[in-house]
């Protein structure tokens, strides 16, 4: 391939990253949701900084349509997003219940007592997780 063939490429594989990223983020704000507050406001902060590097990338048709200056924000803004999910993860996995963070999904997970029976037919059909 030629460079601009690659150049090409590559900036069509970040216009797509971005979109899916996008969309992550406005499902991780519509999921926060059900959380206090704050954790609404970091979620949204993600989404807001996403939404800021999509549009500063998304017009870019060639390498030189990304100036240092667009770049140095792009980078900014991706790691702040990034502490803030770290931040929404420690929260979630301090205060959310395992049965919430597990889901119905991977029944391996999920530990019974042995005095109670547990209907494995409700279990047919799913993957264990081991």
């Amino acid at each position: 391939p030629t460079p601009l063939q690659v150049e090409t490429r590559t900036l069509a594989m970040l216009h797509g990253l971005l979109r899916q990223l996008h969309a992550a983020c406005a499902r991780l704000a519509a999921g926060a949701r059900s959380f206090p507050s704050s954790v609404q406001e970091t979620a949204g902060h993600v989404r807001h900084g996403v939404e800021g590097v999509q549009a500063s990338l998304s017009h870019a048709r060639s390498f030189h349509d990304l100036s240092g200056l667009v770049l140095a924000q792009s980078r900014e803004r991706v790691t702040r997003a990034q502490l803030s999910i770290d931040e929404l993860l420690e929260y979630v996995g301090q205060h959310a219940p395992l049965p919430w963070l597990v889901g119905p999904f991977a029944p391996a997970l999920v530990e019974y007592p042995e005095d109670v029976p547990v209907e494995m037919a409700k279990w047919e059909g799913c993957v264990t997780v081991g």
